[in-house]
């Protein structure tokens, strides 16, 4: 029998153990090399992580944030350019009151969403996703894009007031009606369609997004597209016997309750269109239809205000502890546009000449049948805040503003939303104009002052120990909502204040005004929570830019006028406290961050260089 050599023997061992000893040595070095990493990097973000194009190895959070808000804030004050061949415009994420310093974003960066990533990046629950996580952006670099809330209708608005002179939009194949003198009758002509060359709004308000995901500020060089028409003369066929065949049926009548309003042959052939036929017994690709947009804009001023009547819901005080209604509820009725389009049409189809309007009831929401059984006990929270100082037409706008909301009801486990409790807010409501900075032009907007009706109800909400589902600070700090960090911006559609009724009960909203003082008292059912806040904390001050000078022609010449204020730069945290009966501890961090605002001021002169055309050719409204 064959038998290894004992050399060969103890020589594979030795191999074996010194292979084994390396083998240890090297997970040793791993480990000491990975226990060194954790410690260089705790409570740090990790190695190869960036924000747009910001690299944030090795930083604390606070580190980072700080970093990232100077960005953030050197965009808020020089915006973004818009740029389509020679013209271009500038659009900041805040619009401004020249006379209140009210100011409210149309874009808003969520640095604590995006700086959370950064941090938790590399501290997952897995381990082994977690060391995957960190070679990865060693390696290659993990990007974190911002992520942002915006105003896109407040943004294309812009973008079209200042652009849409460039726009030639595509004009289908037409019919117009021209009226012969010997016999008196409408003479039917097809005009042929155009082609069409517009700006694509959308695909320049994605690439601002995009940009600003990543904090970058280059220019937009805005596009255009190519805009076909649908119609097209070549295809009216048999245009003329249809559209004889529908003006023999004038005049028509449109009837609701005792009310007529009659349609002659001239109205009616205004309505007429050339349209794409649906119709698939009818071999014709064009057949005639009614213009949607000029007939419900014939309704909503000719009908609509005849008949329309807003529902009213009651609303409701309080007299020697009993609540009592001050304003009865009423339905209202609503003419149904679309629905009486609609009807309209097919009449029109089925050779009616009679056609009756469709009215609507609205029924309100808040009545006076169950008032025993709204549970509206004692005050539960209170909120307050001064405008002493503020202007004439600020003055009036908070009052007004405070009683569009005084005496509403909150239903239990309603989402309340401010600004659908203001609703309208112009003229027809009340309100006084304002002038609102947009870039370099002041133009007046309604309601200047109802941010004060927006903090004085989040401070009410919160001492009312209510869930905050939606607030915004403003941009930069404002005297009558000191101290900093518990306001709340508003503006329709977006930013809203918004929190929940989880009382269980009805809550009545109840204002008052005493000596330049703003006051909410909520009314409801105690149900023993206990709500506190910690004061604000407000660090990271930063002095404005100098003053920025703008050229105007709109003054006289060498005139100066000032129309932004400097603000100093700060951010500010509190805590929310609040605890249920049951045990249950909720607790919220409430962040702002304020921009440091420039003093702008605008100076008469008698012509503008190009450079000042370009940039005060922003908003005409």
């Amino acid at each position: 029998m064959f038998t290894e050599p004992k050399y060969q023997v103890n020589y594979f061992w030795k191999w074996l153990f010194k292979i084994t000893i390396i083998f240890f040595i090297l997970i040793l070095c791993f480990i000491i090399a990975f226990l060194l990493f954790e410690k260089k990097y705790q409570n740090k973000i990790y190695q190869g992580v960036w924000i747009g194009d910001y690299d944030l190895s090795g930083q604390t959070a606070k580190q980072a944030k700080q970093l990232i808000n100077q960005q953030i804030d050197k965009i808020n004050q020089n915006g973004i350019d818009f740029i389509y061949q020679n013209h271009k415009t500038n659009i900041l994420p805040t619009i401004s009151s020249v006379e209140t310093g009210i100011n409210y974003k149309i874009i808003n960066f969520n640095i604590n969403q995006a700086i959370n990533k950064a941090t938790n990046f590399g501290r997952d629950d897995n381990f082994f996703i977690n060391l995957e996580n960190k070679i990865y952006s060693w390696l290659f670099q993990k990007k974190i894009t911002m992520a942002i809330d915006f105003n896109q209708p407040e943004i294309e608005k812009i973008l079209q007031e200042n652009f849409s002179n460039f726009n030639q939009s595509a004009q289908d194949a037409t019919i117009t009606f021209i009226q012969n003198n010997l016999s008196n009758n409408l003479q039917l002509q097809i005009n042929k369609e155009k082609l069409g060359k517009i700006i694509d709004y959308k695909k320049g308000i994605n690439e601002l997004i995009n940009k600003l995901s990543q904090l970058k500020t280059q220019p937009i060089k805005l596009l255009t597209k190519t805009q076909y028409p649908q119609i097209y003369a070549e295809d009216c066929l048999n245009i003329e016997a249809k559209v004889n065949l529908i003006l023999n049926l004038a005049p028509l009548t449109l009837k609701y309750d005792k009310q007529i309003w009659i349609i002659d042959k001239n109205q009616l052939a205004d309505w007429l269109i050339l349209k794409i036929n649906t119709d698939k017994t009818d071999s014709d690709k064009v057949t005639i239809g009614l213009n949607q947009n000029k007939i419900e804009n014939f309704l909503i001023k000719k009908i609509a205000i005849k008949i329309n009547q807003e529902p009213l819901n009651a609303k409701f005080q309080l007299q020697d502890n009993k609540v009592v209604e001050f304003q009865d509820d009423q339905d209202g009725k609503n003419l149904n546009i679309i629905a009486t389009y609609n009807n309209i049409e097919q009449s029109i189809n089925n050779q009616k000449t009679e056609i009756e309007l469709i009215v609507e009831i609205q029924k309100s929401i808040i009545n006076t049948t169950n008032i025993n059984d709204f549970g509206i006990k004692k005050i539960i929270g209170t909120g307050q805040s001064s405008f002493a100082g503020s202007p004439t037409n600020r003055c009036h706008n908070i009052k007004t503003g405070a009683n569009a909301v005084n005496g509403l009801l909150i239903k239990p486990d309603e989402e309340f939303s401010l600004n659908k409790a203001l609703g309208k807010i112009d003229k027809s409501m009340g309100y006084l104009p304002e002038l609102v900075i947009k870039k370099n032009k002041t133009t007046p907007e309604y309601g200047g002052g109802l941010c004060q009706i927006g903090t004085t109800i989040f401070r009410a909400a919160m001492d009312s120990g209510l869930p905050i589902t939606m607030r915004y600070n403003h941009s930069y700090r404002v005297s009558y909502y000191e101290p900093a960090g518990t306001d709340a911006t508003i503006y329709d559609p977006w930013p809203d204040l918004k929190f929940i009724n989880d009382t269980g009960y009805y809550i009545l909203i109840q204002s008052r005004i005493e000596n330049k003082k703003l006051f909410f008292d909520f009314w409801g059912t105690d149900d023993g929570r206990i709500a506190t806040r910690t004061q604000p904390i407000i660090y990271n001050i930063t002095k404005p830019e100098p003053t920025k000078i703008i050229e105007t022609m709109d003054l006289p010449v060498g005139q100066k006028k000032c129309i932004e204020h400097a603000h100093n730069g700060a951010d500010a945290v509190f805590d929310y406290h609040v605890i249920h009966p049951d045990g249950k501890v909720e607790n919220k961090k409430f962040y702002s961050h304020y921009i440091p605002w420039q003093e702008v001021c605008l100076l008469g002169v008698v012509k503008l260089n190009k450079e000042n055309i370009a940039a005060t050719s922003t908003v005409q409204q």
